[in-house]
């Protein structure tokens, strides 16, 4: 079977990685030289969706990229889209067959995260078809599909992003008072994350400071963006974004 990756980030590459031994990739990349879309039996999305001026979800690679498929085929969005962009999408395109699978791999290590996935999340048209994909693709008995609404998936994964964005911000926050009263913050931190409720992950304070990369800052400025468009106020995520932008130096 042809099976189209519509984008040649880490995410596209990591899911080349896995399917381009049992189906005939095609990448299709415009911006890196990739132009022939192909004749595909399934389409899976993963280009880049940028923060607007206004820190809402940019959804027009997706959109552009939907626009050129057959409404009879299978199409599995990757890439990070914000719930008002999914019904812009669902209004723009009625006829499609739309799926959403929310993917968190980070991004200098994204092949072997995907290369040992074992359950994925997904919402939409088609389940069935892309659960026999990817099951096939991972050749394990262990994998498994969770099917849920799309709206639903959406806000996990900003909300994931969102939550570990902000306990970055907590122990950053730890680390500026532990400096100003001359308390070893190593330590602390090693006893507070100590505690299997909170972890050890994201409580690294870095000489940049803050959270940054490729999805925290555009992710909360989204999902506060969303919550921004029905009348709520996420004060905690908008304080992190807040103090964020005070602290983080840029590189």
């Amino acid at each position: 079977m042809n099976i189209t990756i519509a984008g040649y980030g880490f995410v596209g590459l990591a899911h080349e990685a896995v399917l381009k031994n049992l189906f005939n990739v095609t990448i299709y990349d415009p911006f890196k030289g990739y132009t022939d879309i192909g004749n595909p039996g399934g389409v899976i999305v993963c280009v880049s969706t940028p923060s607007n001026n206004d820190g809402s979800c940019n959804c027009e690679n997706v959109i552009d990229v939907i626009g050129k498929i057959n409404e009879t085929t299978p199409i599995l969005i990757k890439s990070t889209i914000s719930v008002e962009g999914w019904q812009d999408i669902k209004q723009r395109f009625p006829n499609h067959l739309l799926a959403f699978s929310p993917e968190f791999l980070r991004s200098d290590s994204a092949i072997e995260d995907f290369k040992h996935t074992r359950h994925m999340y997904m919402a939409g048209d088609e389940i069935g078809f892309w659960h026999a994909v990817f099951r096939t693709a991972f050749d394990d008995p262990t994998f498994t599909t969770e099917v849920a609404v799309v709206e639903e998936l959406i806000l996990a994964k900003y909300f994931r992003n969102s939550f570990l964005a902000t306990k970055v911000t907590f122990f950053n926050q730890m680390y500026d008072l532990c400096n100003a009263m001359g308390i070893n913050y190593g330590i602390v931190s090693h006893l507070v994350s100590a505690d299997n409720r909170i972890g050890r992950s994201h409580t690294s304070v870095t000489e940049e400071r803050g959270f940054g990369g490729h999805c925290f800052p555009k992710d909360t400025a989204a999902i506060s963006k969303t919550a921004e468009l029905v009348d709520v106020d996420l004060e905690l995520i908008n304080s992190s974004i807040k103090y964020n932008k005070r602290i983080r130096k840029q590189t």
